[in-house]
């Protein structure tokens, strides 16, 4: 098999058999994993429109708005104007969502530093900057491409 195909099954691979870890450990709170991903989005980025959040989710509008719907009628967030601009609706976590992934967080730590534990920092360090190479080249969008390359930035800075 040529190495460029290898390389995206194995980037496959590992990231089905990671989210299905991730599934059962969210699935005991009683998220799935797309309200999870919208939810972690939210706690690192703060308010967002649909939009922003869709793409920060990496996920289409369908399945968000059928995600944020039912994290709605959960009380984990709510749909709000915009501060800025009264016209454009946010999405913005609620204290109940915020303590629902420090819990979660809590929890998929220990299977997280499982699945890197046969890593060295230096390895963890050089797989980090070739993915975010690998993704600077996928996506064209600047603002899109600043947010998701800052996002463990902003996971650094915040609580979950």
């Amino acid at each position: 098999m040529p190495l460029p195909s290898y390389l995206s099954y194995l980037l496959y691979q590992t990231e089905q058999h990671r989210r299905a870890l991730a599934t059962d450990c969210i699935a005991k709170h009683g998220l799935t994993f797309p309200k999870w991903v919208a939810m972690v989005a939210l706690a690192r980025f703060g308010d967002c429109s649909m939009t922003r959040l869709a793409r920060l989710a990496a996920t289409d509008r369908t399945t968000l708005t059928r995600s944020i719907d039912g994290l709605i009628r959960d009380a984990l967030v709510v749909r709000a104007a915009s501060p800025g601009d009264r016209r454009i609706v946010v999405v913005r976590l609620t204290p109940a969502g915020t303590d629902l992934l420090d819990r979660i967080s809590q929890d998929i730590q220990p299977r997280h530093a499982e699945l890197y534990a046969d890593l060295t920092d230096e390895e963890r360090t050089n797989m980090t900057r070739y993915l975010q190479k690998m993704v600077a080249g996928l996506i064209e969008e600047p603002e899109w491409q600043q947010d998701v390359l800052a996002f463990s930035r902003k996971a650094e800075a915040a609580t979950v």
